[in-house]
């Protein structure tokens, strides 16, 4: 079976729980949206998005390989939609973060720029990309319901 990334259900947070706490960050919460990326029915990375401290931000950046990192990144993209996100990257792991759209920020918020600072890792935007699909457009593919407007 391919690999493949999809939404975590929030009875599977539970699980996320301990995959997040044996690389010693904290657990998704039900405010968090995660993508998950599959092979095989096993979990092979997952991503949250979050609000923090008023920005949109990807967190707890977690894949066994740079495969797995580039979908999550990719999918990410297409869930974030037309807003701008944040994310901290290693300097290993830029490449694939700028190849997802994202690009290196000195410019960062401060409490972003200081995280980055004290973790050794780069603070990225991804920008609102013009053609972005809108919130709309991506519910009503992922229900199966296009064609129809949400009213």
């Amino acid at each position: 079976m391919p690999l493949v990334a999809r939404l975590a259900s929030p009875p599977e947070f539970r699980k996320l729980a301990g995959l997040y706490a044996a690389a010693g960050q904290s657990a998704p919460t039900l405010a968090d949206m995660v993508l998950l990326a599959e092979e095989d029915g096993e979990i092979r990375g997952a991503l949250r998005v979050v609000m923090a401290r008023g920005l949109m931000r990807l967190d707890g950046v977690l894949a066994q390989d740079d495969m797995v990192l580039a979908l999550l990144l990719q999918q990410a993209g297409r869930w974030i939609g037309r807003e701008a996100c944040w994310a901290l990257a290693s300097e290993a792991a830029l490449p694939l973060y700028l190849a997802a759209g994202f690009v290196q920020q000195d410019t960062a918020p401060d409490t972003l720029r200081n995280e980055a600072a004290e973790r050794g890792l780069l603070a990225v935007l991804r920008p609102v990309p013009a053609d972005a699909e809108s919130t709309e457009e991506i519910a009503l593919g992922a229900s199966g319901a296009a064609g129809q407007t949400l009213h």
